[in-house]
């Protein structure tokens, strides 16, 4: 997971914690401004406390005598503070402080280490935010995707049936999900357009992020742009241009949709592979999403990014009939 994303959500539980006790201190103010003398039982159970403390460090000759003593004074005041709360209908933990989450304290860890179930939820809500496809992945995961809606026809010179074929990506994509960390595979999907490579992404994104796997999706315009206004545009760069342009190297999944579409220039030539290049060598998973054929790509981009795309990814080929027509 993403370093930036863990230390974004600590920062949120801290300014929790903060208001937490801002409150506590709040009430407090309120209740000892009511009830003056809270306030004095308060002050001598704990200068009591202090003193069965010091008690042990000394070690009278009397010490159970007046350990007792401390103890039954303590457990006096204690009753007179009970009395006062239940009289006013005064909750017992009106001063304690008051998280949000009180298996963890608004602390995301619970006492033997592990993740709070709240921690992993925040951890997920900000992986689908920062996805960029926060919207589409409810509806489009493998949970919805629909294999009976590709044909089951020999399709032009193919060998395998649309649906047959789909089984296949389909196979590829979630092992893909299952054995993300212990395979260097990266995806190639290419095809022409309606036939469901965007769908696939959907799926792919939707399972990896559940399991706290951070995913940055972005066409293929709108990379290019992220780049060109961290690159020409820094003094008035947004701050969520700057996570953006860091989460494409840095991210363990980039999922680039409909490359081919982007104005196709040395620039973009050069910046897509130190894109690819890079996420290569840092060992990151990158997935492309294209309408052109390898052909096309072949044609469009530098022998370098084609080289480390037909070297580097498992091309999947979509084809069949256009499925938006067909819905």
């Amino acid at each position: 997971m993403n370093k930036q994303i863990l230390e974004n959500i600590m920062t949120e539980y801290n300014k929790k914690r903060l208001r937490a006790a801002h409150d506590a201190d709040l009430r407090k103010q309120k209740l000892y401004g009511q009830f003056p003398n809270l306030e004095e039982i308060e002050m001598q159970i704990k200068l009591l406390s202090i003193k069965l403390s010091k008690l042990f460090l000394t070690k009278p000759d009397n010490l159970n005598e007046q350990v007792l003593n401390f103890k039954n004074e303590i457990e006096e005041l204690k009753n007179k503070r009970k009395n006062i709360y239940e009289k006013n209908n005064i909750p017992a933990n009106y001063l304690e402080m008051q998280y949000e989450c009180n298996k963890c304290n608004d602390t995301g860890y619970l006492p033997d280490g592990k993740k709070c179930s709240c921690l992993n939820r925040q951890i997920i809500n900000n992986l689908y935010t920062m996805s960029n496809m926060v919207h589409m992945l409810d509806k489009e995961n493998f949970n919805t995707f629909d294999i009976s809606i590709f044909s089951n026809e020999m399709y032009k010179n193919e060998k395998l049936t649309p649906r047959q074929n789909m089984y296949y990506i389909l196979e590829i994509s979630e092992d893909f999900c299952s054995n993300f960390y212990d395979t260097n595979m990266n995806l190639l999907l290419y095809g022409s357009a309606g036939l469901g490579k965007t769908f696939m992404c959907n799926c792919i994104a939707n399972a990896l992020i559940s399991k706290e796997i951070s995913v940055l999706y972005q066409t293929a315009f709108s990379l290019f742009e992220i780049i060109e206004n961290h690159k020409f545009n820094k003094q008035n760069e947004s701050d969520e241009n700057r996570i953006n342009y860091n989460m494409i190297f840095e991210c363990d999944l980039l999922i680039i949709d409909d490359l081919g579409t982007e104005v196709s220039n040395s620039f973009t030539n050069a910046e897509l592979f130190n894109i690819i290049n890079e996420r290569l060598i840092t060992n990151k998973k990158t997935i492309i999403s294209t309408n052109l054929s390898l052909e096309q790509l072949r044609d469009t981009y530098s022998d370098r990014i084609t080289s480390r795309v037909f070297n580097s990814f498992v091309p999947l080929k979509f084809y069949g009939k256009d499925l938006r027509y067909k819905n």
